[in-house]
């Protein structure tokens, strides 16, 4: 309760993401709330066997590895998108046989067509906007949760791995089917912590 009531904007602002990516303040690689290797069994769940097709979205990449963990599992139409810039350029130098964009997903109409999209990975980028503590910010994550179920076909997924579940109500209210679930592990900043997968059906 405490960490919610503290205002976090930089999470929320794109100035803050491009200097600090720019700045290597992230190194190469940073993974948001847990590792792949410990989400993986959560995303087992909601992916199709890698034999049929599947378009699946990664918001908030970052420079995750979960786009690369997803290609070499044989998940070849994957998109990565984040709103900076710095880090997409990054990730499509280091990267260059995935897909990258820079887009906005708080934006209507950045994602793309309707009912595009079988599955959205969502790993801590809901979060960043829930957690700032400003009413602008929770606005915004309303607005992304919109975006993604506009761009997910009906009965794809969106998977959010999140801290504490702070855009809960919001998922709720766009999907009509949410269930939760813990996952625990070593992140990149070297704690062992617990975060929350939730799963939305639209």
């Amino acid at each position: 309760l405490l960490y919610h009531s503290i205002k976090h904007d930089w999470l929320g602002r794109r100035a803050y993401w491009d200097a600090a990516y720019s700045a290597g303040c992230y190194q190469e690689e940073h993974e948001w709330l847990q590792t792949c290797e410990a989400v993986w069994p959560h995303l087992c769940k909601v992916l199709p066997p890698n034999s049929k097709p599947c378009r699946l979205l990664h918001v908030g990449c970052g420079n995750s590895r979960l786009g690369r963990v997803l290609h070499d599992a044989g998940y070849r139409d994957v998109t990565n998108v984040d709103y900076s810039n710095s880090v997409i350029k990054q990730m499509l130098l280091r990267e260059p046989e995935l897909r990258w964009v820079c887009a906005d997903c708080a934006e209507c109409g950045a994602l793309g067509d309707d009912c595009n999209y079988d599955v959205c990975v969502d790993k801590g980028a809901s979060d960043s906007l829930f957690e700032a503590g400003t009413e602008a910010m929770r606005e915004r994550g309303r607005a992304m949760i919109a975006e993604v179920h506009r761009a997910l076909r009906p009965g794809g997924r969106y998977v959010v791995i999140s801290n504490a579940g702070a855009g809960s109500d919001a998922l709720r209210a766009q999907f009509p089917h949410v269930e939760c679930e813990e996952v625990e592990g070593y992140s990149c900043d070297l704690y062992y912590r617990q975060a929350f997968v939730i799963l939305c059906t639209k």
